[in-house]
């Protein structure tokens, strides 16, 4: 009795096999997937931290022509007494100076005026105030705050004299009230980012 030839196998993939190079696929499709979700994020935290970069920048860049355009002359707020050229009390996370050369916010080209800058401790706000003019005439004439620096838990302010070195505030007690250091050095003490600090020379 002759036996029966085994038959050849038909071209194509066993079940075994789909199932084996189905996994694989999943396994590739899931890297992949993570992969692609870490770039995604990756791209979002830099887009992040370039548009802090430049509001930073920004805000420096700011801070410095301020400090840059002090003038050694007083400011007469409405319906109160004169304050010194610099207003800067030692550990109050503000100061207020006069500015010359600047132009003003109405438009009408460089005059004198007087600037805040605040930080608001529970929100970590910075922010910057602008009085047109050195004698307003109105309390409404001030603009409104406007948030220059996010997230910073200290604002400092120094004078620096010849004779003292650099000391935190100004004026001191027994100094002339319009009068104003050699140079000033601002820090900010940024919740996410290193210390920020400007030093401006104003002699």
């Amino acid at each position: 009795m002759r036996s029966r030839p085994i038959p050849r196998r038909t071209a194509g993939f066993s079940l075994l096999e789909l199932v084996v190079v189905m996994a694989m696929f999943a396994v590739v499709a899931l890297v992949g997937v993570q992969v692609i979700g870490q770039v995604l994020r990756t791209d979002r935290r830099l887009a992040e931290v370039n548009a802090q970069a430049a509001d930073l920048a920004l805000g420096l860049a700011l801070l410095r022509a301020d400090l840059g355009a002090a003038i050694a002359l007083p400011f007469y707020p409405p319906g109160g007494l004169a304050l010194p050229a610099l207003d800067a009390p030692a550990r109050e996370n503000r100061f207020a100076l006069s500015l010359g050369g600047q132009a003003m916010l109405d438009g009408g080209g460089p005059g004198r005026g007087r600037v805040i800058w605040r930080l608001d401790p529970l929100t970590r706000n910075v922010t910057r105030q602008v009085w047109p003019a050195l004698i307003p005439g109105d309390i409404r004439m001030a603009s409104p705050e406007v948030v220059i620096f996010r997230d910073i838990t200290a604002l400092t302010l120094e004078g620096f004299a010849p004779d003292s070195g650099w000391t935190v505030g100004f004026p001191k007690p027994d100094r002339n009230p319009d009068a104003l250091p050699a140079g000033l050095r601002i820090t900010l003490d940024s919740a996410t980012l290193d210390r920020l600090q400007t030093v401006v020379s104003l002699r």
